[in-house]
């Protein structure tokens, strides 16, 4: 299992044995299955002024200055996938922001986006949540319809990893319907 975070930016007390703390906790959580996770970017300051221009100020725009680095990230790490699956929003949450962030860092990649029935019942958001409640709620992904996925491995796209739980749920969804191997490749990683 590995979330992506960079090692030599954490202090011995948030890793051991090569391991982050996060990756520590979901290994004991016998609920999940491991993955693997590949992020562009550190959730520092200045990213988190960029994403909040990008989703919540609805600059789809600057999705540009990410496409060929995002696009190099996956050629050097997910080069075996079989599908790509841009992490949903809500109907809502979609239509406030008149776009889905994720979709538009897919579309970066040189490869086909699937679309399968994956939908995402409206909730409080994520960025307002305490990992605590983030890690507690229940799923809010589901299939609406009957889409397969037997021994594909599936890379999921979405703009931040902080806990892991959103590639986890939707991950769980897709080994249910026969994946055999869930990762994902996000923006940046808290």
């Amino acid at each position: 299992m590995e979330c992506g975070r960079p090692l030599e930016d954490l202090t011995s007390e948030y890793k051991e044995n090569d391991i982050c703390v996060d990756c520590i906790r979901w290994i004991k959580e016998e609920k999940y299955r491991p993955f693997k996770n590949r992020s562009l970017h550190v959730y520092d300051d200045e990213m988190k002024e960029i994403l909040a221009q990008f989703k919540f100020r609805g600059d789809a725009e600057l999705v540009h200055i990410f496409y060929r680095s995002f696009r190099e990230l996956f050629q050097k790490h997910f080069t075996s996938i079989s599908s790509v699956i841009a992490v949903p929003l809500s109907r809502e949450r979609e239509y406030e922001r008149g776009f889905n962030q994720a979709e538009l860092l897919a579309a970066c990649l040189p490869v086909k986006i699937s679309y399968p029935s994956l939908r995402r019942r409206e909730t409080e958001k994520q960025s307002k949540k305490t990992r605590k409640e983030r890690l507690s709620g229940s799923n809010p992904f589901y299939f609406q319809g009957e889409d397969m996925f037997h021994d594909q491995h599936i890379l999921l796209v979405d703009d931040v990893y902080t806990t892991g739980i959103t590639v986890r749920q939707i991950g769980s969804l897709l080994y249910d319907r026969g994946a055999r191997e869930v990762s994902s490749l996000t923006l940046c990683r808290s």
